[in-house]
Order: structure tokens, then sequence, then C-alpha cells
């Protein structure tokens, strides 16, 4: 394999690992006490970017602004005031500098990319710092000093202001201290130990402030990694709680809910229904035979049986707002909330066909030749209530448990309907 060829083969395999699994490995780089490239791996760079973009281009534009009128604010205090700057040097300052950086400082609201966004600042310092030092070099009566202060302003504007990063404040600090360099070699009025010293100066200046922006990106780039981490950390801690949430409410044989999660959605639907005057109906459904299931066919079995009732009672359901749960042993409920008592009857009248229909899971009857011939069925008692501020959420689900009894007692394999005070028969026939 050729180096080419590795190079894109390792690109691939970096860019299919998890960024949560790169996370780790960066917060580490970036810890350690030593020079690292403030780049991320691809995808990383990429969230980054994406993430940081919004906000860095409101902090450039604003501070931008900020830096436009000041600029013009001494430059005009310079003329009036002070009588330092010429009329020739008020109207290139304003026609060479103001209107470029006003450019620029568009450009940051219209979303440019990152590339233009940063190089696009740093084009614009250096271009402030050439000017300037241009008009000091064509100043009658030099002041080399106002001309080093100048280019230390550019430098920290460029570095420390706006933050540029790393790449770009390293290039446009090279670009503005060769400039320099530049300028101090056509000064004619100033011995080779001044020009010595002014250099210095402005390589000073560059050096800490390119080491304050690294810095500045190093710890920007870290302070993310460890927010994203946490953020990561938590939606983790959220989706493992909500599934133990869903764990904790669940039936752990028949998948729907428990006990538990059943009080909790009635205490939810009455109060509901008690606000909102609708009504609220429940059906209480229990399988007949089943103890003798257990006895004859094994507990195993019975479980089975449950599971398959549990299954049809989930499909018989209307949609969402029906909330079907184990109340115990061989016994289910189901709640019904904006139900009025006939529609309550029909839902429980298919619950009780498609158990009839579908039967039990498959058996050998010659190995159980006592099992009753028709067994895999179940007795539904219902009822409905408008809730009062006067009523007990218990007399909803007393009355329709009275009524599966009175099921039972009819015989089984039906549904009945128990009002709260007065219990009226659905008989199947």
């Amino acid at each position: 394999m050729s180096p080419g060829n590795g190079e894109i083969g390792c690109y691939r395999i970096m860019s299919t690992i998890p960024i949560h699994d790169l996370i780790p490995r960066q917060i580490e780089r970036l810890s350690m006490r030593r020079f690292e490239w403030l780049t991320f791996p691809p995808a990383l760079e990429a969230r980054y970017e994406q993430d940081i973009s919004a906000y860095r281009l409101g902090r450039l534009w604003f501070e931008g602004m900020i830096a436009v009128c000041f600029f013009n604010l001494f430059l005009l205090a310079n003329y009036f005031l002070l009588h330092t700057e010429s009329l020739h040097d008020v109207v290139v300052r304003s026609c060479l500098v103001t209107p470029v950086a006003l450019l620029v400082n568009l450009a940051m609201r219209m979303n440019p990319t990152r590339v233009y966004r940063e190089a696009s600042i740093a084009v614009a310092t250096c271009w402030f710092c050439y000017t300037h030092l241009y008009l000091e070099l064509s100043r009658p009566t030099m002041d080399p000093e106002y001309a080093q202060v100048g280019v230390i302003i550019a430098v920290l504007f460029a570095n420390v202001v706006m933050r540029l990063q790393f790449p770009y404040a390293l290039v446009a600090s090279v670009a503005m201290m060769a400039g320099d360099m530049v300028f101090l070699q056509h000064i004619r009025m100033q011995s080779l130990a001044e020009k010595i010293f002014a250099a210095t100066l402005t390589m000073c200046a560059v050096a800490m402030t390119v080491m304050a922006n690294y810095s500045l990106g190093r710890e920007a780039r870290l302070a993310y990694m460890l927010r994203l981490r946490g953020e990561l950390q938590s939606a983790r801690l959220s989706v493992s709680n909500e599934e133990l949430q869903r764990i904790s409410n669940r039936d752990e044989l028949t998948g729907l809910a428990n006990r538990y999660a059943f009080s909790q959605q009635y205490s939810k639907l009455w109060k509901q229904a008690l606000t909102s005057r609708i009504p609220l109906s429940a059906v209480v459904i229990d399988i007949d035979n089943f103890k003798a299931v257990n006895d004859l066919c094994g507990h195993l079995y019975g479980d089975q049986v449950l599971k398959r009732i549990a299954l049809l009672v989930q499909q018989a359901l209307r949609g969402k707002e029906d909330f079907a749960a184990r109340f115990g042993g061989e016994e289910f409920v189901v709640l019904l909330p904006r139900t009025n008592p006939e529609i309550a009857v029909m839902v429980a009248e298919r619950i009780r066909k498609l158990v009839e229909v579908a039967g039990s899971p498959a058996l050998d009857e010659d190995a159980v030749p006592e099992l009753p011939a028709v067994w895999a069925t179940v007795s539904c008692g219902v009822s409905t209530c408008w809730p009062t501020h006067t009523d007990a959420q218990n007399d909803l689900l007393s009355a329709a448990d009275k009524a599966m009894y009175k099921a039972k007692q009819g015989g089984r394999n039906r549904v009945c309907f128990g009002e709260m005070a007065i219990v009226a028969e659905y008989v199947h026939v």
C-alpha cells in the first residue's frame, strides 16, 4: 500500500469513530502541558464549528463595530484636538481603512464560512497596519514610536480582542511584523540601536500575543470538550433513567404496565376527567379457569396464557389514550378516557371475542385429557363515571370489579356493566 493510500485509510478509520469516543482523547490531549495543534478530528471539528459559529460571528460583529467607532473617534480627536494628524492622513485612513473594516464587519452578519470569517479579519487587520506604517513613513516629520504603537495595537486587536483562530493569528502576526521590519529598514532618522530596540519591542509584543491567543484558543476548545462530554453524559443518563423508568413501570412477564404504573395513570386520568368533566371508563378482565390451567398444564404454560391474553388486550385497544395494565395474578384492567358506557362495553366485548377466537397457546390435548373443552376465555366487568369531587377513585374500579364477578357468576365468558350504584348486565349469547 502506498503512503497516500495509507493516509486515506487512516482518515476513513478516524471518520468512523463515534464522537463520544473521540472526546476523552481530545480532553486528554488538550490537558497536556505541551504544544498541541488546535484542531480536532474532522467529525468533531465540524461539530465544534457548527456549535460556536453563531456566537463567534455575533461577537466579532459587535466588537468589530466598537473597534471601527474607536478608530474614527481617535482619528478625529487627533485632527481637531491634538493636531497630530494632517487632513491628508485623515482622508486616507477614512477612505482606505474604515470602508474595508465596515465591509468585513458586515460580512459577519451573512454567515460566512470559517475560512472567510477568519481570513477576512486577518487581512483587514494587516491592511490597517500597512496603511498606518505607510502614512507614518510618508510624514515629513516621522514619529517612529507612534508607528510602533500602531503595529502593537493591531497585533493585540487580532490576537487578543478578535481572538483569531491560531493559524490565522500566527500568519497575520508574522505578516504585520514583516511589514514593521520593512518600515524600520526605510527609516533614516534612527540609529541602528534604536531600530533594533523597536524591532525587539514589536517581536516581543507579537510573541506574547500569539502565546496568549494560543492559550485562549486551547482553553476554549478544552472547555467546549468538557461541556460536550457533560452534555453527552447527561443525555446518556437521561436515556438510562427513561429506560429504567420504563422497565420499572412494566410487568416483566406480559410487557403491560404494572400495578404501580396503573396507579399513576389512573390518578392522572381521574384528575383530567374531573377537571374537564369528561367520562372515564374502566374494564376489569379476569381469565376464566386459570387455576385449572395452572394445575393441569403447569405454571410455565400458564405464563404463556398470560402473555397471549396480554397481547390480545393490547390489540383490542383503540389508540394511545387507552391504557392496559396487569392488575394482579390473572387479572387485567383497561382505562378508557373520554369513553361513554356504550363504547366501553364494545371495547370489552372486543377483548372477550379476541380471546375466545384466538384461544390459548397450542397444547397437546392427549397429554392433558382433563382440560375443559372451552377454557381460554375471559370475564369482563365494565363501569363508567363522570368524576365529581364527592366521588372516590376506587368507586369506579370497585363497580367494574363487581361487574366482573357478576359475569363470573353468570357463566363466565361474558361482559357485565356495573353502575356506581346499580348494576346492569350485557350477556353474550
